[in-house]
Parts: structure tokens; sequence; C-alpha cells
């Protein structure tokens, strides 16, 4: 049996993934119903249990199953919803106890171009994670990996399903975001893509300067790779687990105009969007998991 890990950073995030993944109009046919689904609750629910899961069977044998995560679940909810450091604590241990095959990192991001590609999908392999705010009180997690390239830890054939063929299969389904959208919203995907993540920033004015030195970090140790996305939880993810792991970025705004970008309509519809990227994944991947010479680790 191949296990993956889907961890989706916000409930709000979550809920929207889950519709798009499991709308009867939208998910790829192929594709099971959850047989354990749980897609809206209250901002203070609180679990201990992943939010859905996806399995392919062969007979009585499992043969994928796909568990989706929701972070802000798992997270004391005395602590800021924002904190990385909680976010550290509570997803390691998650991880070691799945021993998923393979991770991957969810969320809403921002995207370095002043052409709006809102309601588009980054996918990627790379991550570099800068501290934003260091000795914040709300959060102030510390790792000998921040401000380093976290380098590609999968195999690219997984990346690789990513192809002409399977944007075909999925961009024409995409909804239009409602602010400054996309003219063309698309999957853009490469494992080269780095997605840089910015860790113990729990006021989201400071985006607004963030993002730009986290960038600026970046490129002092790394100065080639395209930049996927900005945001704040992939590269924790990536950090809490030595499985393999690539990100989803479902793209919200234009670095830098996060405040003029970014409402509540325009997460639900990028993260729609996310969850019909990650519901051809998964029909796409159960397939090539019948070639046994499909490997997800290097």
């Amino acid at each position: 049996m191949t296990t993956v890990a889907i961890i989706v950073n916000k409930n709000w995030e979550a809920e929207p993934m889950l519709a798009g993944m499991c709308s009867n109009e939208f998910r790829p046919s192929s594709l099971l119903f959850p047989e354990v689904l749980i897609p809206l609750q209250d901002k203070k629910y609180t679990s201990d249990q992943p939010r859905a899961i996806f399995r392919s069977r062969d007979g009585a044998n499992i043969l994928l199953e796909v568990k989706v995560w929701c972070v802000q679940d798992l997270m004391d909810k005395t602590k800021n919803s924002s904190s990385s450091e909680e976010k550290y604590r509570i997803l390691p241990p998650v991880l070691a106890v799945e021993k998923p095959d393979l991770v991957i990192a969810a969320g809403t991001a921002g995207y370095l171009s002043e052409t709006s590609y809102a309601g588009s999908v980054v996918v990627g392999g790379r991550f570099f994670v800068h501290n934003g705010h260091p000795g914040n009180p709300d959060s102030d997690m510390k790792h000998p990996d921040l401000e380093k390239l976290l380098p590609l830890n999968i195999n690219p054939i997984v990346l690789g399903i990513f192809n002409p063929a399977f944007k075909q299969k999925t961009e024409f389904k995409f909804l239009k975001a409602p602010v400054n959208p996309a003219v063309r919203s698309a999957v853009l995907a490469s494992q080269f893509y780095t997605a840089i993540g910015s860790v113990n920033v729990t006021n989201y004015g400071e985006y607004n300067w963030v993002d730009h030195e986290a960038i600026q970090s970046f490129r002092t140790v790394e100065t080639k790779l395209p930049v996927g996305s900005l945001e704040t939880t992939h590269g924790v993810i990536r950090l809490s687990s030595n499985q393999p792991c690539f990100f989803v970025s479902a793209i919200t705004d234009r670095e830098g105009h996060f405040d003029m970008e970014v409402t509540p309509g325009q997460n639900y519809i990028a993260s729609f969007n996310a969850g019909l990227v990650l519901a051809q994944f998964i029909s796409d991947l159960n397939e090539k998991l019948k070639d046994p010479k499909f490997k997800i680790s290097l």
C-alpha cells in the first residue's frame, strides 16, 4: 500500500480544497469518493484526525490511501493560529506516526510577478524557510535549516505527472478569482520551483515587507532557481518530516499586494482550484502506481 499525506494549513483553506476534491461536477470520475469526510467545522474545531481519507482498492486490498490533514485542527487553540512554532510542535509527531510515502504541503500563497496569476496553482519540489520575525512572542520557531535551501527529496518522475495532458484535464475546470484574476489560470509545475516561506509571522500586515525580505534572503544562497510561491507553512511541513515532499500553492495575490488582493472569496476560489489539482493528481498517481518501475523516493 502506498500512503500520501496532504497537509493543508488553515481550515478556511482545507474546506474549499475538499469541496473541489469531492465535487461530483468537478472531480475526475476515476477518483473514488472519500471513505471519511469532515469538510465543514467551526474555526475552533480541534481534532487529531484527518479531514478526509481516500482509498483505492483491489478487492480487499488497499492500493493507495490518501489522508487530508488540516494543521489548524491539530493546534492548541490558545495559541495564535499563525504560529509557526505551534505548527512545528504538532506536525512532526503526526508524520512520525503516519510515515507516509509522500507528503504534499498545500495552502494559499502569493506569486512573484506584477502580472496577476490569481486562481492559478503552482507545484514544486524545493523549499526555503526565512525567519520573518525573530523573537516574536507569539511564535519563535527555531531550526538549524532556516535560511537554507531545502533540496528536492522526491523522484522528479512524481512531479512529471503534472504534464501537458494533466493541465488539459484540469485547467478548464478552474474558477475565476474575484479580485484581479489571472487572464488564464494555469497549473504551473516544475521540480525547480522553490516555495519561499516566512515563519514566525503572526500579523498579516507584516507581509508588506516580510515577503520581500524573504526573497532577498533566498537570493543570497540561491541565484538561479525560480521562486514558485510566497507563504508561511509549506517549509514548516517540509521540515517536519524526512519523507518525500512537494508543495501545491493556491495563488491568491502578487508579492507586495496582499492587502489589495486577498479576500475570503479570493482564498476560497484559489483553494478550490488547488483541490481540483490535488484530485486529479491522486487519480493519476493511482494509475502510475500500477507500474512497478514508478518510484516516489529518489
